[in-house]
């Protein structure tokens, strides 16, 4: 009798089992109503997550939409599957070749985002992920940027975004400004962005997110568009943390600058100056060839102040408090720049009494400036090693002092700010790599075993990475859901003080240390109000490189 009784319990319990799988699956694939129309899901495999893939936030941005700012993506009867990742926006070079074993492909029409949300009934903070690229290559569809455990471990619904890139996005020209209802041109990516956030805070609570409660994050040019974001007035209210990894808030240009730009594009394609209808002819194959130039030739692509998007830099913005004050957490990577030293055996071979004469080579400053550089990163704070002083300065100078600098900017106005540096290199190459530009987003993912990233992770250090990982993913979480980082099981990290500035050090072991960025970051801000744009310097030093 007993065992009858046992064999009825094991059945009800599968039964059980059977319904609830059946209840979570029905969940994910319970069409969802968008403004455009409804869009069925599906559930993950690796995760108990569900997601939807590819979904159209905005028209597709050709013929005569090419360069005009984002209209709201068209209506569709019955139930769109979104199963699969829509297009990429148009890309070569680097980033391009990172996704190529994707089998997503790339066009014009590429205004898509993905939504990942737990599998339970709930309303679940929003996480929105701005990717990084030079604002020239990149995807939402990245392997190492899905969504999946990220929701299920933060029960959070994560978002990933296309946005157009190159010449697509940031061609700034007089008739394109002219035929703008709000006199708008050169920041269509940008736009795009605006336009996304918009379509997440309109249509995120049929997904199960909370529309009160979105956080945008990014990395490298998304990290920019966080700033950009920040900025504009175009989304005030819809914005509720933000999050910036290894960027800044300088990279954008005044529209005398993107002029001449266009001017440049017109003349590939023998184009009259002002005929925008000559150039929406050319094709977008040729466009990307011909149009958009080297990716590492200089970041020379980005959003313009233009008096709608924004009145100024985003720095400038923030500085005069002209911006959403959100809590806000920013940090950047001990070695962001250094791998490209490897390419310059100018600066790697370099004796010490080369290198101011390399500093002035490769920043394209002059000799005053270069001795001025020498005494803010003086060669015995370095081992007297030219290259991992050049390393030092190029990774302030590009990335680390534009990301201290906006954070301090915001927390002159503001109390919750957080500031973290990424440390860890015990990945496969490690020694050589060091703390790399963008290795810190693996962790924020949970993704060492996924492409591209998984390369540098195996048997020997996956674990130990997972547990810092734990740890990263922890604080994003957390400040997501509710402006700090602090939780459970988390080592404390203070809120970030101008007047004693210290720094979340993320590594085997994560500390608080003194920041040490004061007088470096001081001698950068200067630099930058009588040079041309170092984010535009940096380029050229990605230039120097590639040859």
């Amino acid at each position: 009798m007993r065992a009858r009784w046992a064999a009825w319990a094991i059945m009800i319990l599968a039964a059980l089992t059977l319904a609830g799988e059946g209840r979570a699956q029905d969940l994910c694939a319970e069409p969802v109503a968008t403004a455009s129309g409804k869009v069925r899901g599906m559930s993950d495999k690796e995760a108990a997550t569900c997601s939807w893939l590819g979904v159209p936030y905005a028209a597709p941005p050709v013929g005569e939409l090419r360069w005009k700012a984002p209209a709201p993506a068209p209506a569709w009867t019955g139930v769109r599957d979104a199963v699969k990742y829509g297009d990429r926006c148009l890309q070569k070079g680097t980033m391009a070749a990172v996704d190529m074993g994707s089998g997503v492909s790339m066009s014009e029409d590429c205004l898509y985002l993905n939504v990942w949300r737990p599998k339970k009934s709930g309303s679940f903070p929003v996480m929105l992920f701005i990717h990084g690229g030079g604002y020239t290559g990149g995807s939402g569809s990245t392997e190492m940027y899905k969504g999946d455990r990220m929701a299920e471990r933060g029960d959070v619904a994560v978002v990933t975004i296309n946005y157009r890139l190159n010449v697509f996005g940031f061609l700034a020209h007089p008739a394109l400004r002219a035929e703008d209802a709000n006199q708008s041109t050169g920041g269509y990516g940008s736009l795009d962005q605006v336009a996304a956030i918009k379509w997440v805070h309109d249509n995120i609570a049929g997904f199960g997110g909370d529309p009160g409660n979105v956080t945008i994050f990014g990395e490298s040019a998304g990290g920019w568009s966080v700033c950009t974001m920040l900025a504009t007035p175009l989304n005030q209210g819809m914005i509720a943390r933000a999050i910036l990894e290894s960027g800044g808030c300088e990279a954008s240009a005044p529209l005398e600058k993107g002029y001449e730009q266009a001017k440049k594009v017109a003349g590939v394609f023998k184009c009259a100056e002002n005929d925008v209808a000559c150039l929406r002819q050319v094709s977008a194959k040729q466009l990307l060839d011909k149009g958009t130039g080297s990716q590492l030739g200089g970041f020379v692509w980005v959003p313009h102040y233009d008096g709608y998007l924004l009145t100024d830099s985003p720095l400038a913005m923030i500085r005069s408090g002209n911006y959403s004050h959100v809590p806000f957490m920013a940090g950047s990577n001990r070695n962001e720049v250094d791998v490209v030293l490897y390419f310059l055996p100018q600066i790697w071979r370099a004796k010490p009494g080369q290198y101011e004469q390399r500093v002035s080579e490769f920043l394209g400053v002059s000799a005053d400036e270069a001795a001025k550089i020498a005494k803010v990163y003086p060669l015995g704070n370095y081992d007297n090693m030219p290259r991992r002083a050049f390393g030092a300065l190029a990774t302030d100078a590009g990335l680390g002092c534009p990301t201290y600098l906006g954070l301090a900017a915001a927390a002159a106005q503001q109390p919750d700010t957080y500031y973290y540096r990424f440390d860890y290199h015990d990945m496969i190459y490690g020694k050589h790599l060091l703390a790399v530009h963008a290795m810190e987003l693996p962790f924020v993912f949970n993704s060492m075993d996924r492409s591209p990233i998984s390369a540098l992770y195996g048997r020997r250090n996956i674990e130990e990475a997972r547990m810092l990982s734990r740890v990263v993913q922890g604080y994003w979480i957390n400040f997501a859901k509710t402006g700090d980082p602090n939780g459970p099981g988390l080592p404390v990290w203070p809120k970030f003080d101008l007047a004693s500035p210290s720094v979340q050090v993320l590594d085997n072991i994560v500390r608080t240390e003194p920041a040490g960025m004061t007088e470096r970051c001081a001698y950068w801000d200067s630099y930058n109000k009588d040079h041309a744009p170092i984010f535009e310097t940096m380029g050229g030093l990605n230039k120097e490189a590639e040859k």
